[in-house]
Parts: C-alpha cells; sequence; structure tokens
C-alpha cells in the first residue's frame, strides 16, 4: 500500500465525495486535507485509516490480556 499522491491534496472547501478527510498540514488554521481516494463508507483512505482506525478486540482476548 503506497502513501497517497500529494498531487491530491486540497483545501476543505475543494473536497470531494469520496476525498479522503485526513488533515496532512501543520498549521490547522490554513489546514490542507490528503484528497485521496476513500474505500465506500469510510472518510479515510486506506493509508490514513490504518493510522486512526485501531479495530477492537475480541472480548475473550481482552480478558485474557487483562487476567495475565
Amino acid at each position: 500500500m503506497q502513501e497517497p499522491d500529494p498531487k491530491q491534496r486540497t483545501k476543505l472547501i475543494k473536497l470531494g465525495t469520496r476525498q479522503c478527510r485526513y488533515i496532512v498540514s501543520e498549521d490547522l488554521r490554513s489546514a490542507v486535507w490528503c484528497g485521496g481516494p476513500t474505500p465506500e463508507g469510510s472518510s479515510w483512505c486506506d493509508w490514513h485509516r490504518r493510522l486512526v482506525y485501531v479495530p477492537a478486540q475480541p472480548l475473550k482476548i481482552r480478558r485474557e490480556a487483562l487476567a495475565s
């Protein structure tokens, strides 16, 4: 999986449907969004989704981890 092309970066007002909403700029006053393509039902491209989304572990695994 490759990082999204920086050429796709855009301002909020120019974001379209199925474009990544991950903020890639340091300065929030003039924020720039990734703009890369997103899968159906996601606000982030695959690259940024891996950075922000941590899937929940099944309850059994969490209980075992807490017990040890």
